[in-house]
């Protein structure tokens, strides 16, 4: 699983991204209700995981969840091949409640309890030149974050 800038799975099945992998995000106020592009790549044995279940969980700095994505389908073997494979670019809803390293990793549970591989931190920082307008509103935004 990567963070990228931006992601879209084209017609033929291939996906078109920008910044991969994406660390760092700027924003200009919090909260902020945003969308982090993700690309998913799976693979298994023929023969299992016919209908699989996980998701991407986004973990703000305090460890607490801040955004799940459920990924789930029907997965049948592909011929004769000995392993198939998949990818997923999905837009990953979070809320964004302060600055600090946010972590996004694939879990077996929605709540993020069962790691099915390590979390990446992404770091969220408000852009210098507009926090101190942006620190006297209350309101939320949303926004489709691109990376830096």
């Amino acid at each position: 699983m990567l963070a990228a800038g931006s992601a879209t799975l084209e017609s033929d099945g291939a996906i078109t991204a920008t910044r991969i992998p994406t660390t760092s995000f700027e924003i200009e106020q919090i909260p902020l209700l945003g969308e982090i592009s993700i690309v998913l790549v799976v693979h298994a044995q023929a023969g299992g995981d016919y209908d699989p279940q996980f998701y991407v969980v986004c973990k703000n700095p305090a460890g607490v969840r801040c955004g799940t994505l459920e990924a789930t389908w029907h997965w049948p073997d592909e011929g004769d091949r000995p392993s198939k494979y998949r990818c997923f670019s999905e837009q990953l809803s979070l809320s964004i409640e302060s600055e600090g390293e946010y972590t996004i990793g694939v879990y077996y549970d929605a709540d993020g309890n069962i790691e099915m591989s390590t979390p990446i931190p992404v770091s969220i920082s408000l852009l210098e030149a507009k926090s101190a307008a942006t620190n006297g509103g209350s309101h939320e935004q949303s926004a489709q974050l691109g990376g830096v």
